[in-house]
């Protein structure tokens, strides 16, 4: 018995295969078959005869459906600019208090920073804390390079960066993490925001 043939490709079929594996084309039914073969084409005929008549039954020619036939090229699409970041000189302090304070370089916040501050020549930023939360030098703060940096100053309480509903453990007297503007940092139970 000689094996089946695809009638658009005329591939070898496998044996109740209902596509053809080279083409992707449905197979014809029996009932389809046997029309095609009342209708004079042969199993013999040349596959460029069998590809111009197709058997009966509404089977598409190969590339003819609609998401088969050749697209337009898509237009190119221009790449999207984004303008450098900014580089950040200064940031703003907004204390507990509601006082604001415009810093730059080197920072100590705590509730008594100055001494250490003086040691390291940065700016003191002392935090009232009548709970005793916020430790004596707490947390240091750096704008320096274009960017923030805070660190834990080994305080007894720790300190956190918060990124909008992300909270960061900063580590305990660890290496700086970056911030940016629109962060906040909690020295213990209270909060110094970050602004522009």
């Amino acid at each position: 018995m000689a094996s089946a043939r695809c009638a658009y490709c005329n591939a070898t079929l496998t044996p109740n295969s209902a596509y053809c594996l080279e083409c992707g084309q449905q197979i014809p039914q029996a009932s389809a078959v046997s029309a095609a073969a009342a209708a004079g084409v042969s199993a013999a005929a040349p596959a460029s005869a069998r590809a111009s008549a197709p058997p009966s039954g509404g089977v598409p020619l190969p590339r003819s459906l609609p998401w088969q036939g050749s697209r337009a090229p898509e237009p190119e699409v221009a790449p999207v600019v984004t303008a450098a970041p900014r580089a950040i000189e200064s940031v703003e302090l907004a204390l507990p208090t509601g006082q604001r304070l415009r810093v730059t370089g080197k920072v100590v916040l705590g509730r008594q920073p100055s001494d250490t501050a003086r040691t390291m020549g940065a700016r003191p930023v002392p935090v009232t804390d009548d709970s005793r939360s916020v430790s004596r030098v707490h947390l240091f703060l750096e704008v320096a390079d274009g960017k923030v940096t805070v660190a834990d100053a080994g305080s007894a309480n720790g300190s956190r960066l918060q990124r909008g509903s992300t909270v960061y453990q900063l580590e305990s007297g660890g290496s700086p993490a970056q911030a940016a503007p629109g962060d906040v940092v909690w020295l213990g139970d209270l909060s110094v925001s970050i602004l522009a």
